[in-house]
């Protein structure tokens, strides 16, 4: 993956913009270890144009938070937009189903300050702590599961189904629906970060559309019956928000949070873990002081974080680092690189669980586009991570060998993580 970048190179990019030809989110070996080519392209050519996919590719971390904080020159719209080509027939089911507004994620002001402001009033402090009790229980109701099994899956059999539950949870979705909702989301973000040969295409489309009819109707019945989770709080924001915010706005917030609430924070713990596993000295550090496990979880994002890029649209003619960026152009966000930018982080590519400033790392976004479920994200982590440490002291990698990455844009991790949760045999 690495290579010598063109600095003189003829090109679609304006004069002397930095070149690099090896940007491939799709193969495998950048998908398994991307590390290498970030701090390669960030020494090398902090900013530089791929030409393969168009893009402007940002590797240091202060220009990447320079760019997440100047609304007024970068667009948030491509962040959600397919990166591949969809194909006739599933465009044809997604316009025929799919009435997704811009929200969060790919929402500009004032369409973004609204929707962010309504979401805000209802994710506070008193929702975020009446999650813990009910994420602990189904937690441990997992981790009973597979305590006693020689191999297991973690991903399957304990964090993408407590990442989900809880996200659904928070949302008000049922329990008993947790699975079908599971199973709708497989193809979801393959189809709109990664890409897909038009038969799966179709069916993720179709998935796309089944979840957003769901999430539609359940809008509706909480507009009828309300409870006590986000959806019906939301609502009554939208009621006394005198038209600022309508159902339909709702609709979008809700669907948008099913897929942050739990890809993200999934993702975060399968990079984790692995490295935990990986590198003992620190999983026994955390053993031995498991004090320290707030500042590890976000020591263990920045290193190895679950959302490596982000796009942005210039609006305007521009300039990042001194290379000329014109309007119109799509600037890819490496914040994986920028998680390891020596300028922030001195040894970058050690896990410190005691580094002051970890929780600075990119993985959640910054400053407009912070990730709203960064809380739960939290909250969930930590108690993962806890509970694994007093329950399952003794546990290693079923097979140290190369995990295999799902090849997407903007999330990384690995499809499987066998473990043995009683250690070695």
């Amino acid at each position: 993956m690495v290579e010598r970048i063109d600095v003189n190179a003829h090109n679609p990019a304006p004069s002397g913009c930095p070149v690099t030809h090896g940007f491939n989110p799709f193969d495998a070996d950048y998908a398994a270890d991307p590390y290498p080519y970030f701090n390669h392209l960030r020494e090398e050519a902090p900013v530089a144009y791929a030409p393969n996919h168009d893009l402007y590719l940002v590797t240091r971390f202060d220009d990447i938070v320079s760019v997440f904080k100047n609304r007024e020159v970068f667009s948030a719209a491509n962040a959600s937009s397919p990166f591949s080509p969809i194909c006739a027939r599933a465009q044809e089911i997604l316009s025929g189903g799919f009435a997704r507004k811009p929200t969060f994620n790919n929402a500009d002001p004032p369409r973004h300050t609204g929707m962010r402001s309504a979401a805000s009033k209802c994710l506070t402090p008193r929702r975020w702590k009446a999650t813990e009790p009910f994420i602990r229980a189904y937690v441990d109701e997992r981790i009973a599961r597979i305590r006693s099994m020689d191999v297991v899956d973690l991903g399957a059999e304990l964090i993408f189904p407590s990442t989900s539950y809880a996200g659904f949870a928070l949302l008000g979705f049922p329990a008993e629906d947790t699975e079908l909702l599971q199973s709708w989301c497989g193809k979801r973000v393959l189809l709109t970060y990664g890409q897909l040969p038009e038969d799966e295409q179709v069916l993720a489309a179709q998935q796309l559309v089944d979840f957003w009819r769901y999430v539609h109707d359940f809008v509706r019945m909480r507009e009828k019956n309300p409870a006590d989770d986000f959806t019906s709080d939301v609502l009554a924001v939208a009621r006394a928000s005198n038209g600022a915010v309508t159902t339909e706005d709702v609709d979008s917030m809700v669907y948008s949070l099913s897929l942050a609430a739990h890809e993200t924070t999934a993702n975060a713990m399968l990079n984790g873990f692995n490295q935990l596993m990986r590198n003992r000295d620190v999983w026994d550090d955390l053993l031995a002081h498991p004090e320290l496990v707030p500042g590890a979880v976000e020591e263990l994002m920045r290193v190895d974080s679950p959302t490596v890029t982000h796009r942005r649209i210039a609006k305007v003619d521009t300039e990042i680092d001194g290379v000329k960026i014109p309007a119109g152009a799509t600037v890819m966000l490496m914040l994986g690189a920028g998680n390891h930018d020596p300028a922030q982080f001195p040894e970058p590519e050690k896990i410190d669980i005691r580094r002051k400033n970890a929780i600075e790392h990119l993985a959640f976004g910054k400053n407009w586009h912070f990730c709203l479920g960064a809380p739960l994200a939290r909250i969930e982590y930590v108690l993962v991570l806890r509970r694994l440490l007093e329950t399952m002291p003794n546990m290693t990698l079923a097979d140290d060998g190369p995990l295999t990455y799902t090849r997407v844009v903007l999330f990384r991790g690995p499809e499987k993580l066998f473990v043995r949760p009683n250690g070695k045999a």
